[in-house]
C-alpha cells in the first residue's frame, strides 16, 4: 500500500474509533436517561390501588327461602391492599374516592324454577341487582353481578342475597373462592 493509502487508512481508523467513542458515549448517556425515566416511573407507581377479594370457606352455609334479603357472609380474604374489608360486618369501606369495579357471585344448589337474587348496596342503599331463575335440569346455579360506580371515601359496600322456592326450603351454597366471592377494585 502507498504512503497516501496508509495515511488514509490511519485517518479512517481514527474517525471510526472516534465515531465508536461518540456512539458509546451517546448510548451510555441515553441509557442513563432512560433508566432515570424508569426510576421516576417506578417511584410514582409504587402506590397500589385499593383492591380486595373475599370469599366464604367454612362449614355448610344455608340461605333460607323467602323472607328478606340476607347479608352474605364472607370468612376469608384473598387479598386486601388497604385493609378495607371487615369480615365481621361483611362490608368493604371505600378508602378513597373514585370509580370502583365490583364483582360478586355465589354458587348454590337448586331445583327447576327456583328464583335467586344478588344485590349490591352502598351505605344500605341499593346500587344494583341481578336475578336468575333456574331452568330444567339445573342442579347448580352461579348467581353473579358486576357493576362500576363512583364512590366516596367512607362509603360501605355490602352484598345481600335472596332465594325463593315453592317448598320454602333453604339452599346450601358451595364453599370456596371459585364458587363465591366479593371483589372490589379501584379503577385507575
Amino acid at each position: 500500500m502507498s504512503k497516501g493509502g496508509n495515511k488514509l487508512a490511519v485517518v479512517s481508523l481514527i474517525f471510526a474509533l472516534a465515531g465508536v467513542g461518540v456512539g458509546a458515549f451517546s448510548f451510555i448517556s441515553m441509557n442513563n436517561y432512560i433508566n432515570g425515566i424508569n426510576n421516576f416511573i417506578q417511584d410514582t407507581n409504587t402506590y397500589v390501588l385499593p383492591m380486595a377479594r373475599v370469599y366464604y370457606d367454612g362449614p355448610s352455609y344455608m340461605i333460607p327461602s323467602g323472607g328478606s334479603y340476607k347479608l352474605f357472609n364472607f370468612t376469608q380474604k384473598s387479598y386486601d391492599t388497604h385493609g378495607a374489608f371487615n369480615l365481621t360486618s361483611n362490608s368493604y369501606t371505600i378508602p378513597e374516592t373514585g370509580f370502583y369495579q365490583v364483582i360478586a357471585q355465589y354458587s348454590i344448589g337448586t331445583d327447576t324454577g327456583e328464583f335467586f337474587m344478588i344485590r349490591f348496596y352502598s351505605n344500605d342503599i341499593l346500587v344494583s341487582t341481578q336475578s336468575y331463575t333456574s331452568g330444567l335440569d339445573t342442579n347448580t346455579l352461579a348467581v353473579a353481578l358486576m357493576d362500576i360506580n363512583n364512590f366516596t371515601a367512607g362509603d360501605s359496600l355490602t352484598i345481600k342475597v335472596y332465594i325463593y322456592n315453592v317448598g320454602s326450603l333453604s339452599r346450601e351454597i358451595f364453599n370456596g373462592e371459585e364458587y363465591n366471592f366479593f371483589t372490589v377494585a379501584k379503577l385507575a
